[in-house]
């Protein structure tokens, strides 16, 4: 698995780097915990996920995803330098939910946000179809 943004499509690099840069603008600290992904890698956290999930692991419940596409990137949000998978949590202050007001930033770049999906996803970002 591959944290790297050059290993995104160049569209998709270019709305990494204005979600970036709105994160910023917004003070939401956060890191990039995946970009691309060989289908070996799929697999392998596919298996994961129908294991139950495990404490701090990552897991998928697809076997098609985008992040094998490189047209997709996963993100946490930083609480005291770590990250935190808790959807609630404000770390910038503002009493907005800090995954929810990424989500925001990543549909007004034009990434759709996996938090709106009938199964949620909020760390995940992809390109549009």
């Amino acid at each position: 698995m591959s944290r790297k943004v050059e290993d995104l499509t160049p569209e998709m690099q270019e709305k990494f780097k204005d979600f970036a840069a709105r994160m910023a603008e917004v003070g939401i600290p956060w890191m990039v915990t995946c970009t691309f992904r060989s289908q070996e890698d799929q697999i392998a956290l596919h298996k994961i996920g129908r294991q139950g999930i495990p404490d701090e692991k990552p897991v998928t419940w697809t076997l098609n995803s985008r992040h094998t596409q490189r047209d997709a990137f996963d993100i946490a949000i930083l609480k005291d330098g770590k990250p935190t998978w808790n959807v609630k949590i404000s770390c910038n202050e503002n009493d907005i939910p800090d995954y929810f007001e990424a989500g925001k930033i990543g549909q007004e770049v034009g990434l759709e946000w996996g938090g709106v999906w009938k199964t949620p996803d909020f760390p995940h970002f992809q390109n549009k179809v």
